[in-house]
């Protein structure tokens, strides 16, 4: 019996049909151009969040851009250090975070020196997290910079809509509405 040998081949590259640049080389995302009729999701509130949300995050990337901190890094910094010692499920839960996705996000801030993990006496499955003085440090950095993100985005509203914006997106969270 002859044996079949597999050729590899490499597909050939793709050539772009427009003169536009790709996804890749854009900064931020993408955006319609003004021909394009956005009236229905411009009027539905997943949509408007949605924008409102990649707008906020943009802002916070730049604004922690320097010291290569992402947003959910300094809520598990800030959370942490309100509840000195709180393990790893209740932190991922606090934070609404999938418990295996927490795992890589403090093995990070562990690896900067932020925060350390110490093992629960009486149950050595459970990890306790604290921060360490760098992270503190840099926690204490990072609020202000946060500060300054919260009122460029106050500056949009003026201070009415911003009290009303805010009750009525917790509302939107069951746990909270309750």
């Amino acid at each position: 019996m002859a044996s079949q040998v597999s050729k590899k081949v490499r597909p050939k590259p793709r050539k772009s049909i427009s003169n536009q640049p790709s996804r890749d080389a854009l900064s931020g995302p993408p955006t319609p151009s003004k021909t394009t009729d956005m009236t229905y999701l411009e009027g539905t509130i997943g949509y408007a969040i949605k924008r409102a949300q990649i707008a906020v995050f943009q802002d916070i990337y730049r604004s922690f851009d320097e010291h290569r901190v992402t947003a959910v890094e300094f809520s598990v910094l800030a959370v942490v250090a309100d509840n000195p010692g709180i393990n790893q499920a209740d932190l991922a839960l606090a934070l609404d975070v999938e418990r295996p996705r927490m795992v890589p996000i403090i093995n990070k801030l562990e690896q900067r020196g932020l925060a350390v993990r110490a093992t629960f006496i009486d149950d050595g499955r459970v990890r306790l997290i604290h921060l360490t003085k760098p992270g503190h440090q840099l926690l204490a950095i990072l609020k202000e910079r946060f500060a300054k993100h919260q009122a460029r985005m106050l500056e949009r509203l003026d201070m009415d809509d911003a009290a009303k914006i805010l009750k009525i997106l917790w509302k939107l969270v069951p746990e909270a509405s309750s």
